[in-house]
């Protein structure tokens, strides 16, 4: 971490060649989030929070309703919650352990490095720790040693989450950690953060990734104790043969690292064209399958003719920016948790690749000029 060890002498030297209002600007912040605190109490409600409220849950790390002490404390972490949870976090809980621990626990094959195929997270977050873009953490990228954690490191939060306007870019407004950091991913030196300088583009569905592979470290067909990066006692609910590892059927029929039951029968969902994600009031397990119809149309700019129904743009255009880039503009996708993007269409079965909550979107990378929506019938065929 940045530590600036400075005298008193030193820093009224130094202050004092400072117009007031840099030194208002660099002075250290009382708590985090201190600008969205409007009436001073050191406690940030959910009506002061200027972000998603996803965002919002994920500061909120008791829960409780509002952010206060250690949540809003200068250089606070969330506790590591993963390495004892009886139960595998999803995506959006993205506080994995910065630790010595966990760094080791993810570093299977202990070259002090963690590649992609041994991180088995969101590749947002692995994208933001991987400062240098060389495709792997080191232990300093993984613990944020170069990161002021006091005005730099928040990296709980996404995308779509920071997008509170949903026009496909991050504005400076919009940014909850320290101008550093924007700056480092302002790639193109802009202003603002497209969702290439923050997630990076994708150009296939998520519909293919299999978390079984994922965890199955040294490919032999089975994961292992040390393959298990979360509680002994989620591993042993999933070893059905108590023989010490879980084969692909154990892990399938007890709903995958991610295990939250599965709601099925069906639901009727109204995707608005000018939301980055509807809610589909639907949790569902690995292997599940999800059929979906929808019916529709999206008019997504002023031009009369820039129209979509759920498979698309009827001209097949597509959005530079959108969440998936080879797809065509305005179509219908899908998300689970907080992986990949998948992409619907208007008529399509496909078998969920993990569990986890399911929300419906439209392709689209500027939203706000979208009006119309998506009728979606969802079911959901449990195993």
């Amino acid at each position: 971490m940045f530590c600036k060890l400075l005298t008193l002498s030193s820093l009224v030297v130094l202050s004092a060649g400072i117009p007031a209002t840099l030194a208002a600007q660099t002075a250290p912040a009382r708590m985090r989030f201190e600008a969205m605190d409007r009436n001073r109490d050191g406690i940030i409600t959910q009506d002061e929070w200027q972000g998603s409220n996803r965002s919002f849950e994920v500061h909120d790390w008791d829960g409780n309703g509002r952010l206060e002490g250690t949540e809003v404390r200068p250089g606070a972490r969330r506790a590591a919650k993963w390495e004892e949870s009886d139960h595998a976090p999803n995506r959006t809980e993205r506080y994995v352990s910065w630790t010595a621990a966990g760094f080791n626990n993810l570093d299977h094959n202990r070259d002090r490095r963690i590649s992609q195929n041994e991180w088995h997270y969101d590749q947002e977050t692995f994208r933001r720790v991987d400062r240098n873009r060389d495709g792997a953490l080191d232990e300093a990228e993984f613990a944020g040693e170069d990161v002021d954690v006091d005005v730099d490191d928040d990296r709980g939060d996404n995308f779509d989450d920071l997008d509170m306007n949903n026009n496909g870019r991050v504005e400076r407004n919009e940014w909850h950690a320290g101008a550093n950091e924007f700056n480092r991913l302002d790639a193109n030196r802009d202003g603002v953060l497209s969702r290439f300088e923050v997630v990076g583009g994708q150009e296939t569905t998520g519909d293919t990734w299999d978390q079984f592979a994922g965890l199955d470290y040294d490919r032999n067909g089975s994961i292992a104790r040390d393959e298990w990066h979360w509680s002994l006692g989620s591993f042993d609910k999933r070893d059905l043969n108590r023989d010490g590892a879980l084969s692909r059927r154990e892990f399938d029929v007890t709903g995958g690292a991610n295990a939250t039951g599965t709601a099925g029968g069906s639901q009727t969902v109204r995707v608005n064209g000018q939301r980055r994600w509807t809610d589909a009031s639907l949790d569902v397990r690995a292997g599940d399958t999800i059929t979906v119809n929808a019916s529709g149309t999206i008019q997504m700019s002023d031009n009369a003719q820039d129209v979509a129904t759920p498979a698309g743009s009827r001209t097949g255009r597509r959005a530079p920016d959108a969440p998936i880039l080879n797809q065509a503009a305005g179509a219908l996708i899908a998300r689970i948790g907080d992986y990949g993007t998948i992409f619907v269409g208007d008529r399509r079965s496909f078998v969920a690749p993990v569990s986890g909550r399911l929300y419906l979107g439209v392709n689209d990378d500027h939203l706000p000029d979208n009006t119309g929506e998506f009728t979606v019938s969802v079911g959901v065929g449990v195993r």
